[in-house]
């Protein structure tokens, strides 16, 4: 593995971050620039200690226009000072709204809240990157309208943010950054730019097709410090006949290969159409219990079998529980499912369970008569379904907030370790056996979800973690980055990562010594001059 060639972090003189807050302040008006310490608090990393005081912003502005953010922009490159941008700010696992450098001013787009159009007949959105999957899911059905979006399992997030992070949905438009489709963009220097269709005058077909003449710019500005999405098209699935939510638990860890196998042949023969989601025992425990972890063990040590064994049985979650989706007209969804249970039903001891709406009338799994399901760990289950037959239909929730309880009431964190291998069963369970021992080796339990695509998987692994205790916290921090390295030498690739570990993760993609990693920076100083923009971002970083 080469070493990173990132440039040392630019340095920032104070005098000319005063002077550009200042003409901000008088550009903007004060009341849209936040310097008070205590206010800024809120736009650091939500699980870091709170006596560890780095990655924060030395202002925060909320522009509500693209003409603001470009007027932002021109005064930073004035003043050659660094911004760092977010737009809800909500990716709490990976940093929040925290900035890479320290002392950055930076610029919240959360003010910036317009849906700017909605398509019924052609099935898309406009947004701006403040519109969370809330305030889009509310419209549509404000407007009585027959869409769904797509949505991650917490809606409380950007549209425009996740997409710009490779984020995953769960209705058959889960690729988001695949079916966002037109952009606006500021550049480093305040240029703005449209891509695709929206780069000609009067043309109608911006959020209609990505790919017009010449290259395909979108992905440049996902996952990136190239430019600042003001504006995105997003696709929409249209309502269907009838909508299915199930899910399928396997009782024993080996049979996670067959699951997974199983759902490969599904997904790639179009009989699933949406991405499953697979849990392990230690997730669902630590979720959806309402119970602390004391419950299942009193020894601050890892869980052992026993516990393990105590979660599977008083949950009823099974060593793995998958739910998944199907949609369309009613008949084919009928057979389709049929498909599904006969495969799943074929791994010994898989049980499916399965629920049905109508996809026009799929709000009522929201508003219906559903009971509530039990208290305590014996409703665990019941509550993931809730979750999922929502999540499934486009209703964004924040249900699984609670699995923040696992250590502390109320007041708990997690850190997220987020590899790619492929849909193969075999190789998927080696991945999660090293993990387990990685882990465990180190104090960590193994609480897992695995999302899964046709053609591979990405392990949501999720270190809980209690901010307050400094120590502690500290040692998950340290497990990822650790990780990150221990994964590389495996061959294991992260999609995404905490923003303190972005240079090392950058560092893993080293085909042709880092020749990704130089072209990357050789684009930053074209469409970036001065980099003020999000330096380090994906650890890309500004020349000196």
């Amino acid at each position: 593995m080469t070493v990173s060639r990132a440039a040392t972090p630019p340095t920032i003189d104070p005098d000319a971050r005063a002077a550009a807050i200042a003409a901000i302040a008088d550009a903007l008006g004060s009341d849209r620039v936040t310097v008070d310490p205590i206010e800024l608090r809120q736009y650091t990393d939500p699980y870091r200690n709170a006596e560890i005081e780095d990655h924060r912003p030395a202002a925060v502005v909320h522009p509500r226009s693209t003409e603001e953010v470009q007027t932002i922009v021109r005064i930073a490159n004035t003043h050659g000072v660094p911004l760092w941008t977010f737009s809800q700010g909500r990716n709490n696992g990976y940093g929040g709204p925290a900035p890479l450098l320290d002392g950055s001013i930076s610029i919240s787009l959360r003010e910036m809240n317009r849906i700017i159009e909605i398509n019924e007949e052609l099935a898309y959105a406009v947004v701006e990157p403040g519109v969370r999957f809330f305030d889009l899911f509310d419209e549509i059905r404000r407007r009585g309208l027959n869409l769904w979006p797509s949505i991650p399992d917490l809606g409380w997030g950007s549209i425009i943010g996740n997409t710009s992070d490779h984020g995953v949905g769960f209705t058959p438009l889960g690729d988001h950054p695949g079916r966002s489709c037109g952009m606006e963009v500021v550049l480093g220097d305040g240029e703005v730019i449209r891509t695709g269709y929206g780069a000609m005058e009067q043309n109608e077909t911006w959020h209609l097709r990505k790919h017009a003449f010449g290259p395909t710019l979108e992905g440049l500005f996902l996952q990136s410090n190239f430019g600042i999405i003001t504006r995105m098209g997003c696709w929409l699935n249209p309502a269907p006949e009838t909508y299915v939510s199930a899910d399928v638990r396997i009782e024993r860890e080996d049979d996670l290969v067959a699951l997974l196998d199983t759902t490969r042949k599904l997904l790639l023969a179009g009989n699933i159409q949406n991405y499953p989601i697979a849990y392990n025992s230690t997730l669902v425990a630590g979720s959806l219990s309402e119970v602390t972890r004391d419950h299942w063990q009193v020894d601050p040590g890892v869980l052992t079998a026993e516990s393990k064994r105590r979660m599977i049985a008083e949950t009823d979650c099974g060593a793995w529980i998958m739910r998944f989706a199907l949609y369309g007209i009613d008949d084919v969804v009928s057979e389709q499912l049929e498909i599904c249970r006969t495969a799943f039903e074929a791994i010994p001891g898989a049980r499916v369970n399965v629920r049905r709406y109508s996809g026009t009338d799929a709000v009522d799994i929201l508003t219906g008569d559903r009971p509530a399901p039990p208290a305590g760990p014996a409703g665990a289950v019941e509550r993931l379904r809730a979750q999922s037959d929502a999540t499934q239909a486009g209703i964004p929730t924040l249900d699984l907030l609670d699995n923040l309880s696992w250590d502390e009431q109320g007041s708990g964190g997690h850190l997220d370790y987020s590899p790619l291998t492929a849909l193969d069963g075999a190789t998927a369970l080696e991945q999660s056996r090293w993990l387990t021992e990685f882990c465990a080796a180190r104090g960590f339990d193994y609480a897992a979800s695995l999302i899964v695509m046709p053609r591979a998987v990405i392990n949501i692994m999720s270190l809980w973690l209690a901010p307050g205790d400094r120590e502690g916290s500290e040692a998950a921090y340290d497990l990822i980055r650790e990780l990150v390295a221990a994964g590389a030498e495996r061959g294991y690739a992260v999609y995404r990562t905490h923003l303190t570990n972005m240079d090392a993760v950058a560092a893993t993609y080293d085909f042709n010594d880092g020749a990704l990693g130089d072209l990357l920076r050789e684009i930053k100083q074209v469409v970036d001059p001065r980099g003020i923009l999000s330096p380090g971002r994906s650890g890309i970083w500004p020349r000196p």
